[in-house]
């Protein structure tokens, strides 16, 4: 299953940069609510008073969330919504995971017996959040990524354009930094391409060899 998956994924030289959840790579800064349409912005240098607004892409009939003290997008098209951390589909970002066969984990022996001994629910290996051009990537594209793994595209960015350009999630920013930005030859495989069970059966050898 994983050789079909191989022979049909067609091959890219993309750009690929590096992010995580944290206030630069994502812009929010940490708010005080002072009211329904404004909130003391406690980011930067300076204390300033900014609008806030609700998130026009949510359900109006599902009541708001408001918390004294939260985060808040400072551009994009969210600019004075609250931050929520989710990708555009609506679930938790993740960063790629190499299975407990897969090279990179054999080679880190202590590293692989830690996630053995104190985390066994992270022994095998998982599927990284990919932002990409919507247009170009629908939702459930996958791509593998030399030194990153397997990611699937669960989130978008309004500088992502095009078809050579990829965001890769990182768990934390120091992760984020030591990738920046490379040029990467990558193996695409687009939603659809297999029937459930072989596409069950490639996801199960991904999380024990691949990564």
């Amino acid at each position: 299953a994983a050789s079909s998956a191989a022979a049909m994924a067609v091959e890219r030289v993309m750009e690929t940069t590096a992010y995580c959840n944290c206030g630069r790579c994502c812009s929010w800064e940490h708010g005080l609510l002072l009211g329904p349409k404004h909130y003391l912005s406690l980011g930067g240098l300076g204390v300033k008073l900014r609008r806030r607004r609700r998130n026009p892409y949510h359900d109006k009939s599902v009541k708001e969330r408001k918390f004294i003290f939260d985060r808040y997008w400072t551009s994009t098209t969210l600019k004075g919504c609250v931050y929520e951390g989710k990708t555009a589909q609506g679930d938790l970002p993740r960063q790629a995971r190499p299975g407990p066969l897969h090279p990179r984990s054999l080679t880190k022996p202590i590293k692989l017996a830690l996630r053995v001994a104190l985390a066994p629910w992270c022994l095998l290996g998982r599927t990284g959040t990919i932002a990409a051009d919507l247009e170009s990537y629908p939702f459930g594209t996958r791509i593998y990524v030399p030194g990153y793994g397997w990611g699937e595209v669960k989130d978008c960015g309004s500088a992502i354009k095009g078809p050579h350009r990829l965001d890769l999630f990182f768990s934390s920013h120091k992760e984020a930094l030591k990738w920046g930005r490379q040029q990467n030859r990558v193996k695409i495989v687009r939603q659809g391409r297999f029937s459930r069970p072989v596409e069950q059966a490639i996801l199960a050898w991904h999380a024990i060899f691949s990564g």
